[in-house]
């Protein structure tokens, strides 16, 4: 068997995913009339709660907390009961009012386009700011979320349980993100972890890049050269 190089597994993976992304696309609230703050705001909703339940809430959170001044302006009172119905509540409501707080203290009520800015906010991680930057910002970041996480781990057959194994996940996302085309990649990654690379019973029959992936592939040989890729392509980066 021949085995791709770096350059060709690239190519194939992000053609695949866009490919599949369009044709399995979910036109959620949140991902229409993008701006840095509704989807920082979004992905703080999204935050350990299902994205049907989101759904109820997201438009009425935004009409009563238009920008970040309004967050700010309001009382903790206020902002904890427009989380109420989605429960963690007083939780939320913290971290959102520091989050204000950072935001108009800091950068004069702008959402910093930068990643270690962005990462500098309470409550902010590589998952929110790389979602703020590509969905809001319009910058190619990956957004390492617990779906793409297990996805890239099952790809690459690198741990997410190590600390050198998530550096080396994400510098091979950083390498897949096509500078062009991140919105639609992030979004198909998202769900093809929340459809088909299920933490449990993967539908690895019905996935687009089986493959490609170490874990989805059946074949020894081909398996010994995608971790051969996948090692070149976290090297490179070092």
């Amino acid at each position: 068997m021949e085995c791709l190089t770096p350059e060709e597994l690239i190519k194939e993976f992000r053609k695949r995913i866009l490919e599949w992304g369009r044709e399995n696309y979910v036109d959620w609230p949140w991902r229409r009339d993008r701006t840095p703050y509704k989807v920082l705001i979004a992905e703080l909703l999204l935050k350990r709660t299902t994205r049907y339940a989101v759904v109820k809430h997201y438009s009425k959170f935004i009409e009563k907390f238009p920008d970040i001044n309004s967050v700010y302006r309001a009382s903790f009172e206020e902002v904890r009961e427009a989380f109420r119905p989605l429960g963690l509540y007083n939780q939320r409501a913290k971290q959102l009012k520091e989050l204000a707080a950072a935001i108009m203290e800091r950068y004069g009520g702008q959402i910093p386009d930068r990643l270690e800015d962005l990462k500098s906010l309470p409550g902010v991680n590589d998952y929110i700011a790389g979602a703020v930057l590509s969905f809001g910002f319009g910058k190619a970041a990956p957004i390492p979320d617990a779906n793409v996480l297990r996805i890239m781990a099952r790809v690459t057959g690198f741990s997410r349980m190590t600390a050198t194994g998530k550096r080396k996940i994400y510098r091979v996302l950083e390498r897949l993100v096509p500078p062009d085309r991140h919105v639609e990649f992030n979004y198909a990654l998202l769900d093809l972890g929340g459809s088909i690379c299920h933490y449990q019973w993967p539908k690895c029959d019905k996935c687009p890049i089986k493959d490609l992936c170490v874990y989805g592939t059946e074949d020894d040989e081909r398996r010994g050269c995608l971790k051969r890729i996948y090692q070149a392509l976290a090297s490179s980066l070092l």
